[in-house]
């Protein structure tokens, strides 16, 4: 695995809109599929996801073979043992849930940095770095790495805007489904507050000449946070597309 573009990277910074897929199956397989599907990005889930570092380095050795689908790592905190482990593992670009504050997001991006500007703990062979292989990849590590923290949560939004200027983050990502359920509407998005919330935050975002991005499962529910702006957009899932399509077709031949 010798280094190579970011293309969500790429995309994002230049404004165009890059359309992901969740994978929260935990197998090699499957993460493979959809990575040849054409999306421009992946999600593997670590967060409400049966994976562990050795599942998702096998799901990011899959997805590694299409090199226009840039495989994203969802860690499950923003604990910086687990950012060593990942990155070094060959994910460059994470996801961070329920960030809240500018200082919290400091701190990932010191995790994720080398020093002297950071603390991410050196090692000279890792995947990341192709055993060895990437010439002065430690002096290069962050241009090709991406961050998107995810704001989940009251604080996080009315905090969105000094998040956005911190240097290295690159995308705000709404978390609409503990968004909703921390502001009082589980399960429900569409509620006034949480669509005037999740506007706020692309409003943050953008002020700061950064990219948002959210998940949106339903296809009218896309489109319409794609025209708003949004451009790290979401818009299903590996264990979606299976439990639905599943349910589909034996209900065509034993209805219920």
């Amino acid at each position: 695995m010798l280094e190579r573009v970011n293309v969500l990277k790429r995309a994002l910074a230049a404004g165009t809109p890059a359309i992901g897929v969740w994978c929260s199956l935990a197998t090699p397989l499957t993460t493979e599929v959809v990575a040849g599907s054409g999306a421009d990005w992946l999600l593997i889930d670590g967060e409400h996801s049966p994976n562990d570092l050795r599942s998702i380095v096998a799901q990011l050795q899959a997805a590694g073979t299409y090199p226009t689908c840039e495989p994203a790592v969802r860690l499950p905190s923003d604990d910086p043992n687990l950012i060593k482990q990942m990155m070094d593992g060959g994910a460059r670009s994470l996801m961070v849930p329920n960030v809240r504050t500018a200082d919290q997001a400091r701190a990932i991006v010191a995790a994720m940095t080398y020093a002297p500007n950071g603390f991410r703990g050196f090692s000279v062979g890792h995947r990341a770095n192709a055993f060895g292989r990437i010439k002065n990849y430690h002096a290069t590590a962050r241009e090709q790495q991406l961050l998107a923290v995810q704001i989940e949560c009251e604080t996080g939004v009315a905090n969105a805007a000094g998040i956005a200027a911190v240097p290295g983050v690159d995308a705000l990502f709404v978390g609409p489904g503990d968004l909703s359920t921390n502001m009082g509407a589980m399960g429900n998005p569409s509620a006034p507050q949480v669509q005037a919330s999740i506007a706020q935050v692309l409003k943050a975002a953008r002020s700061q000449g950064k990219a948002a991005g959210i998940l949106a499962p339903q296809h009218a529910d896309a489109e319409r946070y794609l025209k708003a702006g949004f451009t790290m957009v979401a818009v299903g899932s590996d264990l979606g597309l299976l439990a639905r399509g599943s349910d589909d077709l034996v209900a065509r031949f034993k209805p219920r």
